[in-house]
């Protein structure tokens, strides 16, 4: 997707391809990267993820993505319960193995092709990231018409919008506008 304006630094390892996966529809512009299915094959191998898709397994992980984005966004609010038993019904449908041979606690897909794969190692990496406390870094845009997803990399882990100079702009000039019709009325 070419939003530049609103990547405002990459997540640190596989957070990145969650979030560049999340973020393949705009949901202002309702611009998706993953529509048609060629251009859905194409974003994957882009990102040397060689996957055969055919029509319900594109379906399928866009509802993956709007599950993750949903998980993301409902933090710390009355729907994160749902959206994360959303998710974990989708985990309970593919499984991932556990290696400890390694001596750390690597997450490996169980499937080795197709969009059990695709879902699987997405799976992984946010169990990893939830492990290593990564995952609380990962925010949507603060901005209801945005909801981007971003790395929040400030120390204080205080983001609350994609881009200052964007949504955070415009969230800021609604509330000025705001307080000034108010101001206007009494």
């Amino acid at each position: 997707m070419n939003t530049p304006e609103r990547t405002p630094g990459t997540a640190p390892g596989d957070l990145e391809f969650i979030r560049s996966f999340v973020n393949s529809v705009d949901l202002e512009s309702g611009v998706d990267d993953l529509v048609p299915l060629d251009a859905a094959a194409s974003w994957f191998r882009q990102r040397s993820w060689a996957a055969s898709l055919d029509q319900a397994a594109l379906d399928e992980l866009v509802v993956v993505r709007e599950v993750l984005r949903d998980v993301v966004s409902t933090r710390g609010t009355a729907d994160q319960v749902e959206a994360e038993a959303r998710l974990d019904a989708i985990a309970s449908r593919y499984p991932v193995l556990v290696k400890v041979s390694s001596g750390r606690v690597p997450l490996t897909p169980s499937t080795r092709s197709g969009v059990g794969a695709i879902v699987e190692r997405i799976l992984c990496s946010v169990a990893a990231a939830v492990i290593d406390g990564e995952w609380e870094r990962m925010k949507t845009c603060a901005n209801d018409r945005c909801r981007w997803l971003f790395y929040d990399h400030s120390r204080n882990r205080s983001r609350s919008w994609c881009n200052m100079e964007t949504c955070g702009a415009q969230a800021k000039m609604r509330t000025y506008r705001q307080r000034q019709a108010a101001r206007r009325s009494h």
